[in-house]
């Protein structure tokens, strides 16, 4: 539970505000931790690599196809349907899906506006950077640390932060319960569906009438 809890402030500190994605790994990734640290949304999802804000997207899109209720679209994205979210910019989706499902879980808002986080160092390879960096917060009166990675992208001139992996193991598990609405849809047998009506066969012709026999 204690781990859980760290790993989803280390989740929460990924959002500043109205700041640009400029300067080095470890100031972006400094950036996005504390936006995260200050509730900051807006700030967040203007630090999202903007191909990772299409994944989400496409991914809240593929579940929705799948569910008819438009509870979740009204309490998660102010949202009346399906048309109305792809309407949105994928900056927007992500930016409300954050707010409305990290930002409303029970303590974590006290829980990250007590966190601190040191940006260690970082790794390149190819168009990533892997920013290490300690996360340390106090839960159940304990003070607990824990060091670990956030991932960049090149964007352009900058860097900006790559979908983490607690969000790519929401973004999963959506498609998966999607995959398996569509499947069990789909497995309906034809014995379960409404039978048709039965057909009335053919009306035969009426046969005509025997000729009276001929008088000699």
């Amino acid at each position: 539970m204690k781990k859980l809890m760290l790993t989803t402030a280390a989740l929460a500190v990924a959002i500043p505000c109205a700041v640009v994605a400029q300067g080095t790994p470890e100031q972006v990734a400094t950036q996005y931790l504390q936006t995260m640290k200050a509730a900051d949304w807006a700030g967040n999802a203007a630090l999202i690599h903007p191909v990772e804000q299409d994944s989400l997207k496409a991914a809240v899109l593929e579940v929705i196809a799948s569910d008819t209720s438009t509870a979740g679209l009204r309490q998660v994205f102010n949202v009346a349907s399906a048309a109305e979210l792809r309407a949105l910019p994928a900056q927007q989706v992500y930016q409300r899906f954050v707010a409305n499902t990290i930002g409303t879980q029970p303590g974590m808002r006290e829980m990250l506006a007590a966190a601190s986080f040191t940006a260690i160092g970082h790794v390149d390879q190819g168009d990533t950077s892997y920013v290490v960096y300690r996360v340390t917060a106090q839960a159940e009166g304990n003070t607990l640390s824990q060091v670990t990675v956030l991932s960049l992208r090149r964007d352009g001139g900058g860097w900006k932060v790559r979908l983490p992996e607690e969000l790519k193991g929401m973004m999963m598990g959506m498609r998966q319960a999607a995959a398996q609405r569509r499947a069990a849809a789909a497995a309906i047998q034809p014995s379960e569906r409404p039978a048709a009506p039965p057909t009335a066969p053919p009306a035969r012709p009426a046969t005509p009438p025997a000729a009276p026999p001929a008088r000699p």
